[in-house]
């Protein structure tokens, strides 16, 4: 009786039940593994448990368009049509390299995943495209773009087709949007574009309803514009001044989630975004919490005695913050999947090395999940990473990182021979600045 119970779970999570599904196998899943389908707007749809290595949804009820496949903090988009039962295989020790579709719908998912690899390879040498000029810039991506058009005109599903390659175009334009952003990123000083840039995106309309809602690149697109209008703001009035602007229900819920993630920033420009939620959130549990965040973003201030921490580095010995009482103590907070972080690695090796003789110890805290902790230990291997490196014990939620209000990374910290934050925004290691800071505060 036991054997045909065992055979009738597996043949329920290894098969599709009926309708439209998604089923496979995830070999390596441990206990720590969760897996979700979402929208483009990160909401999610299906929670997708795993039995042993097998999971199944069942019914997804007719399900149209693109769609999130989260593993953790890893993520891949993938493509829906009513009549698709789509099998998934991979490993959750890698599952950026080892994802992979078949079934029906199995065309269309992997041109995604080719899309995916194709852009990771063209890109990978970021610098060379933001570091060369604006003629270099357009030059390249316009290659790209030729070069992926090229790739979806080969599928022979009309419908996707259509639909991708108005994709392909906001995604196109949110390159071409994104780039003063970039150079001012690594350079800290934003160029004067040319009309050939803004040309490309004067009849660009970023409130469409209907885009937002259909396409990944114009919701990056759309969001990125409304996000940089409220970042650009210098006072409360006028951030809310453009945060009243946005007609669509959707840009304008995202907005202001993402206002939670902006108290990260100053203790002024925080306040900014906590007093937005404040006025127009309704739900208290929110603001409650965009509170807690403001405070922690006010008690670490510069000049403030810098919150400790106790993390293991990867002999598994534990290292705490105060083991570093009487140097300064530069920390990098990264994660394994973070392309802007990887970027920085041998700039930052380079500091490390030339400052290796001075009051300075460089520590870098990973808050990769758990789950990702050998590739961590690996990655640490092949990347030849110097000074002390510790893994954080609850990834983004551990305390040390939480009380500092990080939302986004690499953030970059300094803190005092006695304690007190001097940096908690720390310009990058590639940047000039940081160097002739080090230089300053170590003669």
């Amino acid at each position: 009786m036991r054997k045909i119970v065992a055979i009738l779970i597996v043949t329920i999570f290894t098969t599709p039940i009926f309708g439209q599904s998604i089923y496979g196998n995830a070999k390596n899943a441990s206990k720590d593994v969760t897996l979700s389908l979402r929208n483009i707007h990160k909401r999610t749809i299906k929670k997708i448990p795993i039995q042993e290595t097998k999971f199944n949804t069942g019914d997804l009820g007719g399900l149209d368009g693109y769609f999130l496949l989260i593993k953790n903090s890893n993520s891949t988009y993938i493509y829906l049509k009513p009549e698709f039962n789509l099998e998934v295989n991979f490993d959750a020790k890698d599952f950026n390299k080892t994802v992979s579709f078949s079934g029906k719908g199995a065309k269309v998912n992997n041109y995604l995943l080719a899309k995916k690899k194709l852009l990771k390879e063209r890109w990978k040498d970021t610098e060379s495209f933001y570091n060369s000029g604006e003629k270099n810039f357009l030059s390249k991506v316009r290659a790209i773009h030729k070069e992926l058009q090229s790739l979806v005109s080969q599928l022979d599903d009309e419908d996707f087709k259509k639909h991708e390659l108005e994709n392909l175009k906001y995604n196109y334009l949110n390159d071409i949007f994104y780039y003063p952003h970039a150079v001012k990123y690594r350079t800290g000083t934003e160029p004067k574009l040319s009309s050939d840039v803004t040309s490309e995106l004067k009849d660009v309309f970023y409130d469409d309803a209907t885009l937002y809602s259909i396409y990944p690149s114009y919701r990056n697109l759309a969001s990125s514009k409304w996000k940089k209008e409220l970042k650009k703001a210098t006072s409360f009035k006028e951030m809310e001044a453009s945060f009243r602007k946005i007609k669509t229900n959707q840009i304008f819920v995202d907005v202001i989630v993402d206002a939670l993630y902006r108290i990260s920033d100053t203790p002024e420009k925080s306040k900014f975004y906590y007093e937005l939620i404040r006025k127009y959130v309704p739900n208290q549990e929110f603001v409650s919490k965009a509170r807690k965040k403001y405070n922690k973003v006010k008690s670490t201030a510069i000049g403030k005695k810098a919150p400790g921490f106790t993390f293991e580095d990867k002999d598994g010995n534990k290292v705490s913050l105060k083991d570093f009482k009487g140097k300064y103590v530069f920390i990098d907070i990264w994660a394994t999947w973070c392309t802007p972080c990887l970027k920085e690695v041998p700039h930052l090796k380079k500091l490390a090395t030339q400052y290796q003789d001075k009051n300075i110890v460089f520590v870098g805290i990973s808050v990769d999940e758990k789950t990702e902790y050998d590739l961590w230990k690996k990655m640490l291997n092949e990347k030849e990473l110097n000074g002390v490196q510790l893994f954080a014990d609850n990834a983004f939620d551990s305390e040390f990182v939480s009380d500092f209000g990080v939302s986004s990374i690499p953030r970059l910290i300094l803190i005092s021979p006695e304690g007190k934050i001097v940096e908690s925004h720390l310009s990058k290691p590639s940047q000039e600045k940081t160097k002739q800071l080090l230089n300053k505060l170590l003669k």
